[in-house]
């Protein structure tokens, strides 16, 4: 069982990484703006990873402040 100091943290950092997922995919995709890695498709994929990342991270987060 996590503290809550420790569950609030896990949130910041999914909330992060979601963030910079978003971040990258609206850069590429949305504003034209050229890919950060050199290729779309690698971007495309940093991106999915974070967003995914994220996600997990929030799942966890409601996980531990259900019990």
């Amino acid at each position: 069982m996590t503290s809550p100091a420790a569950a609030r943290i896990g949130l910041a950092i999914g909330a992060v990484m979601a963030g910079l997922g978003i971040y990258i995919i609206a850069r590429v995709l949305v504003f034209g703006a050229p890919s950060l890695t050199g290729r779309v498709w690698l971007d495309v994929a940093f991106a999915f990873f974070f967003v995914v990342r994220g996600a997990l991270q929030y799942r966890r987060w409601r996980q531990s402040t259900r019990r």
